[in-house]
């Protein structure tokens, strides 16, 4: 290759380069601008936030319709719908929740027939709220 085509080869590159260069930087600033536009949007949609906080309401319906136009409003930037935030749901333990039951006192008659209705009434509510076999001993004995 003669130096004369490396020469326009190198030029080539370079305006490319540049070229390219130039493509970034417009992109940027469009971008930062898009930022910029969205940050002032998001600052006044807080001031009226805290405004409307701070005002009292003078009639329900009144400030009901109020509230719906800045809902709509506050929930449009670029005309894009922004949901709002929702909290973070804290983790619940698996299994079943254990429920508290109460038992009937059992008073230790001499009377079959009383304690056999007693646990029928204990295991009619054992079965009702679901009672696992490891609680029902401990629960029945604390009825005595």
């Amino acid at each position: 290759m003669k130096v004369k085509d490396l020469l326009k080869k190198i030029a080539q590159d370079v305006q490319a380069l540049s070229y390219r260069q130039l493509q970034h930087e417009t992109l940027l600033k469009e971008r930062d601008a898009q930022f910029a536009l969205i940050k002032d949007k998001w600052k006044m949609v807080k001031e009226r936030d805290e405004n409307t906080k701070s005002k009292k309401k003078s009639s329900h319906a009144s400030s009901s319709r109020r509230n719906e136009s800045f809902k709509e409003q506050s929930l449009r930037i670029n005309e894009y719908y922004q949901p709002s935030p929702r909290r973070a749901r804290k983790e619940r333990p698996e299994g079943p929740k254990e429920v508290r039951v109460e038992l009937p006192h059992f008073y230790g008659k001499e009377n079959v027939e009383t304690y056999i209705d007693w646990e029928m009434k204990v295991e009619q509510l054992f079965a009702c709220h679901r009672v696992s076999e490891e609680r029902k001993v401990p629960l029945a004995t604390l009825s005595f």
